[in-house]
This record gives structure tokens, sequence and C-alpha cells, in this order.
């Protein structure tokens, strides 16, 4: 692992410089579930609300750094134990199991083009998308791997960053699915 303490003049998330960042292509094999879950990966990300089909997708200026959790719902059951048996049984009854939402993290940075420059039309495009309350449509390779074609954001942070013409940006999200809810 690497460690850097001295000043660089860079501002990096102290993260990204101790754990390896995959760069997703095309021309490589992809991941596997398994291999990807919990991984950084690099790969450009599409993104256009779910209620504007007929609108263009916006492609991310930079490609975002992206990690991807999982795990499952279980229903726990406690159990009367026996004292007067060597059976005695321990913990619970596991009764049912239902995938989670997958946990997603979007890192990524936003450039302007001069010093002065600041990156407002990038900043306005992805504001109005994580305040918009509905559901976000995605294209990202990563994503294609566990079939995720919509999240729902859940947090967004724009924190500050060195240099008028930078600015970081994050976003937690959930994968969601078209659920139809009336079953006849």
């Amino acid at each position: 692992m690497l460690y850097l303490n001295f000043a660089t003049g860079f501002v990096f998330p102290p993260y990204w410089l101790n754990h390896p960042v995959t760069v997703i292509d095309k021309h490589w094999p992809m991941p596997t579930q398994a291999e990807a879950m919990g991984n950084l990966y690099q790969c450009p990300l599409r993104l256009k609300l779910k209620s504007e089909p007929d609108s263009a997708f916006w492609t991310l200026p930079f490609d975002p750094v992206m990690s991807i959790s999982g795990g499952n719902n279980i229903v726990r059951s406690s159990v009367l134990k026996q004292d007067d048996s060597n059976n005695e049984r321990r913990g619970t009854i596991k009764e049912v199991w239902s995938q989670d939402d997958y946990t997603i993290q979007i890192a990524g940075l936003f450039m302007g083009q001069d010093e002065d420059d600041i990156p407002m039309a990038d900043l306005e495009k992805l504001r109005n998308l994580c305040e918009a309350r509905e559901i976000i449509e995605v294209e990202c390779d990563l994503f294609e791997v566990f079939n995720i074609q919509y999240i729902a954001i859940e947090k967004f942070d724009f924190a500050h960053t060195s240099g008028r013409q930078n600015q970081q940006f994050s976003i937690s999200a959930y994968s969601d699915d078209d659920f139809s809810l009336l079953v006849k």
C-alpha cells in the first residue's frame, strides 16, 4: 500500500490512492458479478430521467469511479431452547431470503476549461438529476454486469475542491427495477 504524507499540491480522495481502480473497456473481458462486487471501477456513465423517455442520455464528461455492493434480506425467528437434552438450539431460524437493492457509490470530478472557469453547465445538469425525486435511467458497462437499468439517488455531495475550475461530486444510490404491483 502506498501512503502519501506530504503536500502534493493536488487534492485526491485518500481511498483512491490506496485502492486500485479498474478501468472497464469493451476490448477487455467484463468482470463477473462476484469479481465486480465492492471493487472500484471507472467507466463511462450516461444518465437521464425515466419520465423523459424521448430525451437523450447525458454522459458525464469524465468517467467517474463507481462501486456496487449487494446483500440479502433475511427474516430471523428465535425459538425456545430446551434445557433437558443435548440438542440445545443455538441462534435463530432463517425463514425468508430475498435479495436486497444494490448500493451504488459514484464519485467524479468536473473540470472547467480555464483556471477561472466554473463548470456551471455540468454542475446544474447533475444537480437537476439528483434533485429530480424520481428514477434515473442509466447506461453503464459496470451496471450491465448486475442488470441495473435504473437507480434511485439517496444522497449527493459537491465537496470542497481545490481550484475554482474543479468540482468533485459523489452520489449514493440504490438499484431500482420495474415492478407490477397488481397481480392477477
